[in-house]
């Protein structure tokens, strides 16, 4: 299947041209901006008028724009203490996977796939390297609750440096439904140097935003790149709108041999052909827990029905090898499927690791 590239086709990141006959939101979603004070709010179907509202105070900072989000969400969904606002998702991954019987409702569906999240430009307010902690997340109508992206404590952080600014995703926990509009939420804070307080904390990036999927009515599949301007800093968040779709969530473990190698582990649904980064070690060997599973970072991504989920590993052995250090590279496919399981072997030095791709479609 055919997918298409937003950004190429529609020079979205300003360094192009737009094509005359194109028109970005019309082509594709809408990105609505949760940190311009006159955007319509996003929040939920279910209580649109409120949610559609007009902000009259063009002067609204970060942190009143993004109160006056959390209220909306918390009045749709959290009253009477039913839901806090930062409540992860309830429902797991290979929800399908196993079923004897496929429910009438299940199906190939259109779902979000995740790349990556950076920080491109910091002001002068701020100095590499940054330690960020907070929050990356995204909601979507199947309980309007938090899909983490990226969590952090303050005692978590990630150093952030000027030629290493990605954020190391560790979700989405599930796949991304496209029925309604999603919603990003971004809270990314930078520790103070040398500060034990968090009031010494500067915001690196608080903002929300939709992307306006239902407009989209094409066939194919395609990817874009938001830029979220703040502030102190400018984020890309890249992510892909995939048609008719089912979960791949994969897991891997050590079936012979020792962990002994580092590895950058990646899944790539060739109807995009972008990888997403499961695993990425930056040279220190692979964690492995008392069963021989490897630790991934991520382990859900999404592939279009019919086409090829490709795993691919760049690995080296470390100090047990008879040379001293021996790298690999290879790759393997599968054609994605409605349920069940794939597997596969990637054999490392004197060592093995079966990866388990297990496919669900979507209620």
């Amino acid at each position: 299947m055919e997918a298409m590239d937003q950004e190429a086709k529609l020079g979205e990141n300003g360094q192009g041209h737009k094509r005359p006959d194109l028109d970005l939101e019309k082509a594709a979603g809408q990105v609505l901006q949760g940190g311009d004070a006159k955007r319509p709010r996003e929040c939920d179907n279910a209580d649109h008028r409120s949610a559609m509202e007009m902000d009259e105070d063009e002067d609204m900072g970060p942190e009143r724009c993004f109160e006056i989000h959390r209220k909306s969400w918390l009045d749709a969904h959290g009253k009477n203490g039913a839901n806090p606002f930062d409540a992860e998702t309830q429902y797991p991954p290979m929800r399908l996977t196993d079923v004897p019987m496929l429910p009438a409702t299940a199906g190939p569906a259109d779902i979000m796939e995740i790349f990556f999240v950076k920080v491109t430009q910091i002001t002068s307010e701020l100095q590499w390297p940054l330690d960020v902690h907070g929050i990356v997340a995204v909601r979507d109508s199947l309980d309007c609750k938090r899909n983490y992206l990226f969590r952090r404590g303050r005692d978590h952080c990630q150093i952030l440096t000027s030629q290493d600014s990605l954020l190391e995703l560790t979700g989405p926990s599930r796949a991304i439904v496209l029925w309604d509009e999603p919603v990003f939420e971004i809270d990314l804070k930078v520790k103070g140097k040398g500060s034990s307080s968090s009031e010494d904390d500067m915001i690196l990036c608080l903002d929300f935003f939709g992307y306006n999927n239902i407009s989209y009515k094409g066939s194919l599949s395609y990817t874009m790149t938001k830029e979220v301007s703040s502030k102190c800093s400018t984020m890309e968040v890249r992510f892909a709108h995939l048609k008719r779709s089912v979960e791949a969530t994969i897991t891997a473990n050590i079936s012979k041999g020792s962990g002994n190698f580092s590895a950058r582990l990646t899944a790539c649904n060739m109807s995009i052909g972008e990888d997403v980064v499961l695993l990425d070690t930056r040279g220190q060997a692979v964690s492995v827990n008392k069963d021989g599973e490897v630790t991934l970072q991520r382990r859900v991504v999404v592939v279009e029905e019919r086409a090829k989920l490709v795993l691919g590993i760049k690995a080296e052995q470390l100090g047990d090898a008879i040379d001293g250090s021996t790298k690999f590279e290879k790759k393997f496919d599968f054609v994605a499927k409605s349920a069940l399981r794939n597997e596969g072997y990637f054999h490392i030095g004197s060592s093995s690791l079966h990866m388990v791709v297990a496919w669900s479609l979507l209620p």
